[in-house]
């Protein structure tokens, strides 16, 4: 399907790093209203000629800067804004610092909803993403379960759906994308990439140990 293939698409590693390099390039601004962000999350490199199936593997369209606007999401919603109820599931996974929100943020459409396990814990904490009280783990747990089968009832009128999972076992990766309907999204980075982010995220140490580990657990 065409919308599978632009998918496969925005989850490339030269997309990414495009996309990344023309934010800073073009100041972290809103190339329609100006805006500045400070958070470059919060800014996607939109394509002013629309990918599809024929043209996504041509470079002169698909990675040509000439081609791509630096837009802020609440714009981009609105030039996307979808109407329907054909609903997806999409499972992103990847390490520890792989870039999976912000690819889920690249992806995703106004109308689609994610779960996040550590968005649960910092909404009920209100803690850092890396703190996590062991005494309210079954709240998050039950909360998490309502989600999951919400999503694979399909209840709500939602669009898509993204869950956002570390999932390094193959084989429970793919017991979960069968439980749900759901497509697999691996974001794609490499494990010195995970590492030169948690260098420059301020994040505790510990983190570091999570990327490794990953790593060694990690199977295609």
């Amino acid at each position: 399907m065409a919308a599978d293939i632009l998918h496969r698409f925005y989850c490339r590693k030269d997309w990414r790093d495009l996309s990344h390099r023309l934010k800073v390039e073009r100041g972290g601004k809103c190339e329609r209203t100006g805006k500045v962000f400070t958070d470059m999350s919060q800014l996607i490199a939109h394509h002013k000629i629309e990918l599809t199936e024929d043209n996504v593997n041509d470079p002169h369209i698909a990675l040509n800067p000439e081609h791509i606007e630096i837009i802020s999401f609440d714009e981009h919603n609105k030039e996307h804004r979808r109407f329907g109820n054909n609903q997806k599931v999409y499972i992103v996974y990847g390490s520890p610092l792989s870039g999976k929100n912000t690819l889920v943020r690249e992806l995703m459409q106004y109308g689609d909803i994610v779960l996040d396990i550590d968005a649960l814990w910092q909404a009920i904490t209100l803690q850092p993403d890396h703190v996590k009280p062991q005494n309210v783990r079954f709240n998050v747990f039950k909360l998490r379960d309502c989600m999951l089968d919400q999503i694979k009832t399909r209840y709500g009128n939602w669009y898509d759906a993204y869950v956002i999972s570390s999932l390094s076992d193959k084989y429970e990766r793919e017991r979960m994308a069968e439980m749900l309907g759901a497509d697999l999204i691996y974001c794609d980075s490499t494990q010195d990439d995970c590492i030169e982010r948690f260098k420059s995220s301020g994040r505790p140490g510990a983190w570091l140990g999570y990327i490794t580990d990953w790593w060694e657990k990690y199977t295609e």
